[in-house]
């Protein structure tokens, strides 16, 4: 089963703050998912750590690369 990471969480394995996060995802470069009920007032938004590790493989740099 797929685990889910809270933006804080997502964050902290980043090395990054929340608002990065959250822009992050507003460009599309890292998926999420919403597990609220339907017609809840709020989002719970969540990162599959599949999508985060998908993420950084292809922000991955060869030393050699750069």
């Amino acid at each position: 089963m797929t685990s889910f990471l809270t933006i804080p969480q997502t964050a902290e394995r980043l090395g990054c703050g929340r608002t990065h996060v959250y822009d992050l995802i507003a460009r599309g470069d890292l998926a999420v998912i919403d597990i609220s009920r339907p017609g809840a007032r709020r989002s719970k938004t969540r990162v599959p750590e599949g999508a985060l590790e998908e993420y950084a493989r292809r922000r991955l740099r060869r030393a050699d690369a750069a």
